[in-house]
């Protein structure tokens, strides 16, 4: 283990978070809770996406609460089940090629679910963050679709969703994203908040 991750560790191997918090289950209850509750209010503020460097806002947003490197890149390498995600030391890159893909995009126009699968492909082998790229990464191309009057949607954690991305399958992750057309932005928006902040509502009455 890199001695970066150790870093952020316990030693019963518990992220560090701001709350002190050190059983695993308890810690992943909080941080669902508050990545969403700020995903919503953050959609609700009708955020225009325009590059990549965005997303770190976003993730500051969702895990600043808990982490005190939310929204910052993480400073060294790390593979997760045998796949190696981009070296650190080429985010600069990486960036480059993500903003190039979005501004070659319609700026307005709606767009196809490649276009979402593609951003999505290059963002999770970026995989900026020590954790929560997956969520920040849907809340960034959530916002963005918005943007181009479209709703999408897409299983995170999907066994076919998380092949397609290891296998860096674009058409694969297109056939798993969902995109409807919204009469506007701001209807998208709209849609987006209330779908968080529904998620927030019925974990809290459990």
């Amino acid at each position: 283990m890199s001695d970066w991750i150790k870093d952020t560790l316990y030693p019963n191997g518990i992220l560090k978070n701001k709350y002190h918090i050190r059983d695993q289950q308890r810690l992943e209850q909080v941080e669902y809770l508050e990545a969403t509750r700020r995903a919503a209010i953050f959609l609700h503020s009708k955020p225009q996406i325009k590059k990549i460097q965005d997303i770190k806002k976003i993730h500051k947003i969702m895990f600043g609460r808990l982490y005190d490197w939310a929204g910052k890149y993480r400073p060294g390498n790390f593979q997760k089940n045998g796949y190696d995600f981009c070296d650190h030391s080429r985010f600069g890159y990486a960036e480059a090629n993500i903003n190039n893909i979005m501004q070659n995009l319609p700026q307005k126009k709606a767009l196809k679910a490649k276009d979402y699968a593609q951003l999505l492909d290059e963002i999770n082998f970026m995989h900026p963050f020590r954790e929560g790229n997956g969520r920040s990464c849907k809340v960034f191309l959530s916002a963005y679709a918005a943007n181009h009057g479209q709703v999408i949607d897409y299983p995170r954690k999907n066994a076919e969703m998380i092949q397609a991305q290891m296998d860096a399958n674009v058409a694969k992750i297109s056939q798993l994203i969902k995109v409807q057309n919204m009469p506007s932005r701001e209807n998208a928006l709209t849609i987006l908040a209330n779908r968080y902040g529904k998620k927030t509502t019925c974990v809290g009455l459990r």
